[in-house]
């Protein structure tokens, strides 16, 4: 069967020029330069990615978002939510170690709504096609997840990116975003999904990545009172 490749125009220039980082205002004084970070993410995680302009492909609509994306980069707002919320100090066991932390957009259930009408009715046709969507009503999904099924999906690294029914009934544009780091010897791993649209006046993006690096904390500290309650 003959595949097509169906894409929209501006939001597909969009996506494939260099990107504007989106800022993320970081007030007072950044005190958390003095921990010790390893960044061990391979380098591709740090890199832009659209991962197919093919319509039928399974990777359509989905894109890895890189470091330069977000201003400051995403590891330095890493280590000072570490620092800040850990009551982090400057000794060797305050070091952070990063084994993956990367951000995925998934558009893929819009791109495809959209690029149906723009085959129906051009340009207007897609404007009315990305109007139509019911309003969103998906709130966030979090969890802890084994981090063997996170390396195997490396094949088909988009898949990273995909969402249940339960997660997202309405199959709205999501940011999918994984963080698995080390912090004082204690190593945690979660995967947040949040909406890729927001109220006026906020950032999607932003909102994001801030909740995820959230959860990430409130799990290693709900981690580390279970250890210390074990101990007793």
């Amino acid at each position: 069967m003959k595949k097509f490749a169906i894409i929209l125009p501006l939001l597909l220039t969009a996506c494939a020029s260099a990107p504007k980082a989106t800022h993320i205002d970081m007030p007072g004084a950044d005190l958390s330069t003095s921990v010790s970070v390893t960044d061990l993410r391979p380098a591709s995680e740090k890199e832009n990615k659209i991962f197919s302009l093919l319509i039928s492909s399974d990777g359509y609509g989905i894109y890895r978002k890189g470091d330069n994306t977000l201003d400051p980069p995403i590891t330095q707002l890493f280590r000072r939510s570490s620092y800040e919320r850990l009551g982090m100090n400057d000794d060797a066991s305050s070091s952070i170690t990063i084994h993956h932390l990367v951000v995925y957009l998934n558009a893929k259930s819009q791109l495809r709504r959209g690029a149906m009408f723009a085959a129906l009715g051009g340009p207007i046709g897609a404007a009315i096609g990305a109007g139509t969507s019911k309003p969103i009503t998906t709130g966030i999904s979090q969890s802890v997840i084994g981090r063997d099924a996170f390396e195997k999906s490396q094949d088909n690294e988009y898949e990273r990116a995909f969402f249940t029914e339960a997660e997202n009934p309405q199959r709205a544009s999501v940011f999918v975003i994984y963080i698995d780091a080390t912090i004082r010897g204690k190593r945690v791993s979660v995967k947040s999904m949040s909406m890729a649209s927001a109220p006026e006046g906020k950032n999607a993006y932003s909102i994001a990545v801030q909740s995820a690096i959230d959860y990430y904390l409130s799990q290693y500290t709900a981690s580390e009172q279970t250890e210390q309650a074990g101990r007793r």
